[in-house]
């Protein structure tokens, strides 16, 4: 914005030192002209179409002497860009005016050149200045947005790794118990049942019984348990990693997109399909490529497999007995399932959370 400031008051300070006797059509002409120009210098950013500009310039103020006076005004844009070898091409109209004007024109003039040269100076250092701003910024906000973005990363795999962490806790504990407290109590379940067995004493037996059966109910407490807290441990994206890693019949890729808060009905489920489905792809197909994708959606978990070969036998169709235990799983927790066998094999299920 400055430099069309600076241009406009150099601009009127030409028009006020053109001499008032030259204000005809020719002149007015010529002044437009030199007007168009200027506009072209600033817009135009190549160096040659610039050169062309000044030559034209030159011409014209050789051809009407009296529009020299504006050399200041068209020089502003060479000084802006620091293109003082087209500033030179103005040294004759520029002699030329002061040799055919008073010394009084001739310092407005000086003046007015030093005043132009001031100006683009300035303006150029502002404008460099200012770039300078925005890149300083730009790189600024750039640097905040990775920084955010890495805090991010390592925020997500310091959570992963405390599920991970929890999970084994987890299954450490349900380890822990079946093999201790688990084995302790199965053992006192015998010897209360032997001890029943060699009893005499009848006012002794009701004890014992009360006795073992208050260490079945531990036992089926504890057994229910463990068997929660294994189910609960189990992690959807690292069991179907190590599905997709250890089969061998080609290449299986995983595209896994779900929160780590996933029903254990769910989990089961898409583990149970998956097996059936490499399975099926193992004894009916001749793929060289399958692919699993689970995705989590607002309102439902959506399981998607397919595999790009063809069929090998007549039983590889959508009626076998594994199959229908998929079907029926998916049922059970109230979803949908699509088989398709034509053009690949293709199983989508889809499960309301």
């Amino acid at each position: 914005m400055s430099t069309y400031i600076d241009s406009f008051i150099i601009f009127i300070l030409c028009i006020l030192l053109y001499p008032a006797d030259q204000w005809d059509a020719l002149h007015i002409t010529g002044i437009l002209f030199l007007l168009a120009f200027y506009c072209f210098m600033i817009v135009i950013q190549q160096q040659k179409a610039q050169g062309i500009l000044s030559i034209l310039t030159l011409c014209l103020t050789l051809f009407i002497p009296e529009t020299a006076v504006f050399l200041p005004f068209m020089c502003y844009a060479h000084f802006y860009r620091r293109q003082y070898s087209f500033s030179a091409l103005y040294i004759i109209p520029a002699i030329l005016y002061l040799s055919e004007h008073s010394s009084y024109a001739n310092v407005l003039f000086s003046a007015l050149s030093v005043l132009s040269f001031y100006l683009a100076c300035q303006s150029s250092r502002l404008t460099a200045l200012q770039k300078d701003i925005h890149s300083f910024r730009d790189s600024s906000v750039e640097n905040e947005m990775m920084l955010k973005e890495k805090n991010r990363h390592l925020l997500e795999t310091q959570d992963d790794k405390i599920y991970i962490a929890t999970l084994q806790e987890r299954n450490r504990i349900a380890r822990e118990i079946h093999d201790n407290v688990g084995h302790m109590l199965s053992r006192s379940i015998l010897q209360v049942g032997v001890l029943l067995a060699i009893c005499k004493d009848e006012t002794i037996k009701p004890h014992l019984s009360t006795l073992k059966e208050t260490l079945d109910t531990a036992m089926n407490s504890i057994r229910n348990s463990v068997h929660d807290l294994h189910n609960e441990s189990v992690d959807l994206q690292h069991a179907l990693k190590n599905l997709t890693d250890n089969f061998t019949f080609c290449h299986a890729t995983l595209d896994y997109a779900v929160s780590k808060n996933v029903p254990k009905e769910i989990k089961y489920c898409f583990l149970a399909i998956t097996k059936e489905a490499l399975n099926n792809t193992i004894k009916h197909s001749d793929a060289s490529l399958v692919k699993i994708t689970v995705k989590e959606h607002p309102a439902f978990y959506q399981l998607l497999i397919e595999d790009n070969g063809t069929a090998k036998s007549t039983t590889s169709d959508t009626t076998g007995i594994g199959l229908s235990n998929m079907k029926e799983r998916v049922d059970t927790l109230h979803g949908i399932i699509h088989i398709k066998a034509e053009q690949g094999y293709h199983i989508f299920v889809s499960v309301p959370k």
